[in-house]
């Protein structure tokens, strides 16, 4: 798998998780952080310095996992902090 698209897999994750925490999930910030990211690994990511690249856009991708995993989980469950979307949307469905 190429470190561009593992860094795109982080920056999802890290969407994800802002979103089930009721904060605002796209902002001109996130986005020139996470272009600039996934820029400066897609450019180390050609000839020598690639499993450089790579090595830095699997670090990323733990912690985004490391990050959003317990909060989607928690969201899932209703118990993510200020409920979450994830329990507004199971409070509908009750």
């Amino acid at each position: 798998m190429r470190a561009s698209t593992i860094m795109l897999v982080a920056a999802l994750l890290y969407a994800v998780h802002r979103w089930a925490t009721n904060q605002k999930t796209v902002d001109p910030k996130t986005i020139v952080e996470v272009v600039f990211a996934v820029l400066v690994i897609g450019l180390l990511d050609q000839g020598e310095t690639e499993p450089v690249a790579r090595g830095f856009a699997w670090l990323f991708l733990f912690g985004a996992a490391y990050v959003a995993l317990p909060t989607i989980t928690a969201a899932g469950q209703g118990k993510a902090p200020g409920g979450g979307q994830w329990h507004s949307v199971l409070k509908k469905g009750k």
